[in-house]
């Protein structure tokens, strides 16, 4: 493709604007400043790419990101009462159009996965595919062996027909557990710890299948390697 194309699949801005980016010399490919916004590119060829200034880490097309979510964002383009998690990404990633997969409580932190790939969120939300994701949980009183067998039983919810049990539930600390479920529902965990006989604290995603957050830092993103992806599916 041309370079000018590659821009604008990376979010740097309309046509004439990746035009104008490239044709003032603010594009740095592979080292080297370019001035051709005609010169052939394949993203497979691009060993660094720099825009103004700024490195610029290749996304691919779909893309796959993870963000490390700090409470008081919210889940949504349009954000009521916190700012939106979304201006914790790149403006460009905003202008491809990326979305989250499923949804974090404002007060919940931990990993948030996002993508441009439809399939990919209908393959980690939708109810059918028992994808289970991986919750540590501070209580407010301690944690006891009656409350985890209750949690891996299953308690009925309010509203909910059947109970809902958790794939796992293990003691971390006095006052820590670490809890995985592969349902959806609203506020499904703090829900059912109280139904348990306790109450949630403070929630913190750690994995979503087999891709966890490991060492990234609160409020930074990453793109997913191709394991990570792999081990999903994809």
């Amino acid at each position: 493709m041309e370079l000018y194309r590659l821009l604008q699949q990376q979010g740097f801005g309309s046509r004439k604007e990746c035009r104008k980016l490239i044709e003032y010399g603010l594009v740095d490919l592979n080292g080297e400043t370019e001035f051709d916004w005609r010169r052939e590119v394949t993203p497979q060829a691009v060993q660094s790419l720099c825009v103004d200034g700024e490195p610029w880490p290749l996304v691919s097309d779909p893309c796959y990101l993870m963000l490390h979510k700090p409470a008081n964002y919210e889940t949504s383009h349009k954000p009521i009462h916190h700012p939106s998690v979304y201006t914790l990404l790149p403006w460009q990633l905003r202008n491809i159009g990326v979305s989250a997969v499923g949804r974090l409580d404002v007060d919940t932190t931990g990993l948030l996965l996002f993508t441009t790939d439809g399939q990919f969120v209908h393959a980690l939300t939708s109810p059918k595919k028992d994808v289970p994701k991986l919750y540590r949980v501070t209580t407010k009183h301690p944690v006891t062996a009656e409350l985890l067998a209750r949690l891996r039983e299953g308690v009925l919810l309010h509203d909910e027909q059947e109970t809902l049990a958790a794939d796992s539930a293990e003691q971390v600390a006095e006052c820590v557990l670490d809890m995985a479920i592969t349902q959806g529902k609203y506020h499904q965990v703090k829900r059912m710890v109280a139904a348990a006989g306790n109450r949630v604290e403070q929630l913190h995603r750690l994995a979503m299948g087999s891709v966890t957050l490991g060492e990234l830092a609160e409020g930074q993103w990453r793109v997913l390697r191709t394991d990570e992806l792999a081990a999903l599916g994809f």
